[in-house]
């Protein structure tokens, strides 16, 4: 190939391509498929809805709070002493019944103090009899003197009159006045030992009444040397031991109460005002609570008994005490379980309650009629913040809508699922 015809070449290579190019594209073109517009459908919106169903409601309350027994005392010896023995279930958790023994502080002191109290009454006790006696000697002679000074009462008006008839002399007078001021001297000092002897007396039942009150304290001392269990419970808590020595009021244990558990929870102002409001009150409430042991969970009826004597402060609530009913069951919980507590608020009649998110602007819900939406007007009987009790233009049977999306609306197809 000559040097020429290679130019020519390289000169027209590049107008074929580009022609065919160009005739290539045309025919991508013409050979195009031609797209039909697809006619428009209405969205349909896959909602839940709630199937109307008009009843008597009552909101439910659900607070959580804590057990507590009823009584929790701290147990504390009332003598001093060694500790002797202990009660067989003497120990950390060990239950007793009321009567049990928990410890004994040793007694011998006491029983001494106990038979020197006795003693000493027995001795003033003798000691008033004979007093006693020595008064009813004393008011014999006492009479015995009275009946003398009477005789010499009468002697000397024999002779005064004697002597004013000249029959006697002014010495025998004397003499019978002598007698007569020396019985009633007798007499005197006969009238005065019996006032003494009463005082006396009186002095010894002071001192046996004291007595008396001593063998009381020996007798409540030697009985207090048995610490018992005031009532059935738990112990825990132990601070004596066999051979410690204790003072008194040293603390021995502290006691719970196994039978009457009380659970104790706090209302906020608005929970409490419902129950206020209600006809049932607060006090004398049924309550239901539940206690979470890992998988199983135990379920106890109770009955608010009493609230809590101030309102709090930091949190504006109560604290509302309610007392479990013993059915058995509360054997297996113990005080401080974290539990849930149910309470019923007032009933609502011809009522019904949807979630929260179902209700829009308080007044109104959306019902499905034949696959569309139909807003009704309802009335907002109560709120907890997650499900509301209404009542309105709502009939049995119809569903309300419970899902909520931007574009809700009357009018708006949907299927429930």
């Amino acid at each position: 190939m000559s040097k020429s015809s290679g130019i020519a070449l390289k000169a027209i290579l590049p107008i074929v391509l580009l022609g065919a190019g160009v005739l290539a594209f045309q025919f991508m073109v013409a050979t195009k498929p031609e797209e039909k517009p697809r006619p428009v459908k209405p969205r349909i919106w896959n909602v839940a809805a709630q199937e109307v169903t008009l009843t008597t409601v009552a909101p439910e309350i659900r607070v959580y709070g804590t057990l507590a027994a009823a009584r929790d005392v701290e147990l504390r010896s009332l003598v001093a002493g060694e500790v002797l023995s202990v009660g067989p279930n003497f120990r950390d958790g060990g239950r007793l019944e009321a009567g049990d023994l928990l410890i004994e502080i040793d007694p011998f002191s006491y029983e001494a103090a106990l038979s020197e109290k006795k003693s000493s009454l027995r001795e003033a006790e003798a000691k008033l009899r004979e007093l006693r006696a020595t008064l009813a000697s004393d008011k014999v002679l006492l009479e015995r003197d009275q009946e003398i000074l009477k005789l010499e009462e009468r002697n000397l008006a024999r002779s005064e009159t004697l002597k004013k008839k000249g029959n006697i002399s002014d010495k025998s007078l004397d003499t019978a006045r002598t007698s007569l001021s020396r019985q009633r001297q007798q007499v005197a000092q006969r009238q005065a030992q019996l006032d003494i002897m009463g005082a006396k007396i009186g002095q010894q039942q002071a001192s046996i009444d004291r007595l008396n009150v001593a063998v009381e304290v020996a007798e409540r001392d030697l009985k207090h040397t048995r610490l018992t269990a005031p009532f059935a419970g738990y112990v825990s808590e132990i601070s004596a031991e066999l051979g410690k020595r204790l003072d008194a009021r040293d603390k021995v244990a502290r006691f719970l109460e196994a039978d009457n558990l009380e659970a104790r929870f706090h209302l906020s102002n608005r929970q409490y005002g419902v129950l206020l409001q209600s006809n049932e009150g607060v006090a004398g409430r049924p309550i239901k609570v539940v206690w979470s042991a890992g998988t199983k969970k135990m379920i106890f009826n109770g009955v608010i008994d009493r609230v809590g004597s101030a309102i709090d402060a930091a949190t504006g609530g109560i604290e509302v005490f309610a007392t479990l009913q013993n059915e058995g069951g509360t054997a297996n919980v113990r005080a401080g379980a974290f539990v849930e507590v149910l309470l019923e608020g007032e009933k609502y009649p011809d009522a019904l309650s949807v979630p929260d998110f179902a209700v829009f602007d308080d007044q109104s819900v959306f019902v499905v009629e034949d696959g569309k939406l139909v807003k009704r007007a309802i009335e907002v009987l109560f709120d907890n913040g997650a499900e509301k009790i209404i009542r309105g233009d709502l009939k049995a049977g119809e569903k309300i809508v419970t899902t909520r999306f931007a574009e809700i609306g009357p009018g708006i197809q949907v299927e429930v699922r």
